[in-house]
């Protein structure tokens, strides 16, 4: 896990200083190492956060005659097969990283090379002998990559914000962002906040010439349509992909541990991790509340069990105030999910102790286990009332008085075509694929990767190994969602290693009260919200007096967490200010800590 960036112009040699500026500003991602390679007008930057080869294994890595050189963040999961095929052309490996594979590929494959590659990534390699950059994400979408075009020519990073922080580009609103970010609280595709600023999108590879993408190619998941397995064949099947899966990322010179909430991902996860491992270190984290549900109690029994070292936080009313900002500061590609911020919290102290850890991200959307995705198999009138994709509509509607641009309140969400073909899926499978199209990669794997990265950690998702969520997806509709349960695979396997989780339970989910959270503090947010400078296009002010002056009903809180972010990422990003102190001033209760 790292930190990439570089600079490929239409002209001319880099600038040191600019350079310097990208390197600082991916400091927290690699703490351990930095790394540059240029070459006429362009250049690579790499800050390194050790993990694998931690002697040999710096960047930029050079190929064996030097021409070419490669800097990658994330891990190669299948690194150790593909050495022995790089061995077996005659190419002799200059270091024993899995960073080094992929240039390898490249040089004989050319644009194809991904197709080779299991893992998570997001990687450059310059060809100083053709003058080309060639960038590439891994199809899942777990590493971030971010892109930016100007007149001088084309920069690249591991996160948007440097881009814009860096002065490459100016700091500007992509208010086309706006319907996306205020009704789904995240920005789906390419476009992010920042005016200038894409995505790599997942599993595209780059080809750029003197600061000019020359050839643009997408290799997605491969997604197939429902098999014919049968209850036991699958439970067999799935029990290797999810040892072959943990055992491919717990490949590690350093400590790890694992996020156990005591649901049916993690749990999955952590029991695999402690027969493969041994010795395993967990973390989770509760809500003293009395509206949302607490799994610290079912992680602490699942600790016992299989003997891992456990540390349980809570998360108070003081810290949600108190990391806001924070959210906000790291997550530059803005994503209002009020989970962020117990999992910086949980972050923190994880970071004192391990820099790598695994979490049960992937479990929903690969084995089904949304509520709505029981709307596949409702009659017509149920559909068309949710709407056919279930999100027709989204957080603004039905406040059309507060916004001036009126493309917000009035969003749709139809049938978009996903970044992966659906013909012949089941209705199941094409909800899948949405969110496997947008939600994951747009939402959740920013999440993680910001999260962790904030506090120098690498995170790994091992349900969302390429084979077992391809293998995940293609399972019968019918050992995904059996009646009233949803990822009936899943819980199958728990039920039979870990009965004690009550794996037949309804899912609980992880919810943060901000309703009340925001409820004791709405007069000091309508007073920050008035006269904001990054809401004067936005939003109508009397409007917004009224709606806050009264009590928030869940939905309108929902939306006013969303505001407050933009507001707050505003201040941060483009205004380079801090929020006020009175808005944000942590309470006096402090957080407890308990051991397991």
């Amino acid at each position: 896990m790292c930190g990439i960036a570089g600079v490929s112009l239409r002209s001319g040699k880099p600038a040191d200083e600019f350079l310097g500026r990208l390197s600082r500003l991916l400091a927290h991602r690699g703490p351990d190492g930095e790394g540059v390679h240029r070459h006429r007008g362009s250049a690579l930057v790499h800050r390194r956060l050790s993990i694998l080869d931690l002697e040999g294994g710096a960047q930029p890595i050079p190929s064996e005659d030097g021409l070419s050189h490669i800097i990658a963040n994330g891990e190669i999961y299948n690194y150790r097969r593909l050495q022995g095929e790089i061995r077996g052309w005659g190419v002799k490996l200059r270091t024993d990283s899995d960073s080094e594979v992929p240039l390898h590929f490249w040089r004989r494959f050319g644009m194809k090379f991904t197709r080779h590659l299991e893992g998570m990534y997001a990687l450059a390699i310059q060809d100083d002998e053709s003058e080309e950059l060639i960038l590439a994400r891994d199809p899942v979408g777990i590493k971030p990559l971010y892109i930016a075009e100007t007149g001088q020519g084309l920069a690249f990073a591991s996160e948007a914000g440097a881009l814009v922080k860096s002065g490459w580009i100016e700091a500007e609103v992509e208010t086309d962002a706006w319907p996306s970010y205020f009704n789904k609280q995240y920005v789906e595709g390419p476009l992010t906040l920042f005016r200038g600023v894409r995505r790599v999108e997942p599993g595209e590879v780059l080809r750029i010439r003197r600061g000019e993408i020359v050839e643009r190619r997408c290799y997605p998941l491969e997604l197939s349509s429902a098999t014919r397995m049968g209850e036991e064949e699958a439970l067999a099947a799935f029990d290797r992909l999810v040892s072959d899966a943990v055992g491919s990322h717990l490949q590690s010179d350093v400590p790890y541990g694992a996020f156990l909430s005591g649901g049916i991902d993690s749990t999955c996860v952590v029991t695999r991790m402690a027969e493969l491992a041994g010795e395993v270190r967990t973390y989770s984290i509760g809500f003293s509340s009395d509206t949302v549900s607490d799994e610290r109690g079912q992680a602490l029994r699942l600790a016992r069990a299989l003997n891992t070292s456990h540390q349980a936080v809570e998360f108070s009313e003081a810290d949600f105030w108190e990391l806001l900002p924070e959210m906000c500061r790291v997550m530059d590609d803005l994503v209002a999910d009020y989970a962020i911020l117990p999992t910086l919290k949980l972050a923190a102290l994880a970071g004192e102790q391990v820099k790598v850890i695994l979490s049960g991200e992937g479990g929903d959307e690969g084995f089904a286990g949304y509520p709505y995705y029981s709307l596949h198999e409702q009659g017509f009138l149920s559909r068309l009332r949710h709407g056919e994709w279930f999100r027709s509509t989204g957080n603004a509607h039905g406040f059309g008085s507060l916004f001036r641009d009126a493309r917000i309140p009035d969003w749709r969400d139809g049938p978009r075509q996903a970044r992966f073909g659906t013909r012949g899926l089941t209705r199941l499978q094409r909800f899948q694929a949405r969110d496997l199209s947008d939600w994951l990669p747009d939402d959740l794997m920013l999440k993680v990767d910001r999260c962790l990265m904030a506090h120098g950690i690498e995170g790994r998702v091992p349900l969302l190994d390429r084979r077992l969520l391809e293998f995940a997806f293609a399972l019968p509709d019918d050992l995904k969602i059996r009646g009233d349960q949803h990822k009936y695979l899943l819980r199958r396997w728990v039920a039979d290693h870990q009965p004690q989780q009550e794996p037949w339970a309804p899912k609980k989910g992880f919810t943060v009260p901000i309703r009340p959270w925001l409820e004791s503090r709405r007069v000091e947010i309508r007073d920050y919200l008035g006269g904001h400078p990054g809401l004067e296009d936005l939003l109508v002010p009397d409007a917004v007096n009224s709606w806050l002056d009264t009590p928030l009903d869940p939905r309108g809180a929902k939306l006013l967490f969303n505001i407050l972010c933009y507001a707050v990422w505003h201040d941060l990003h483009v205004e380079r200010t801090s929020p006020p102190e009175a808005l944000l001033r942590p309470s006096r209760n402090a957080a407890g800590m308990e051991g397991g």
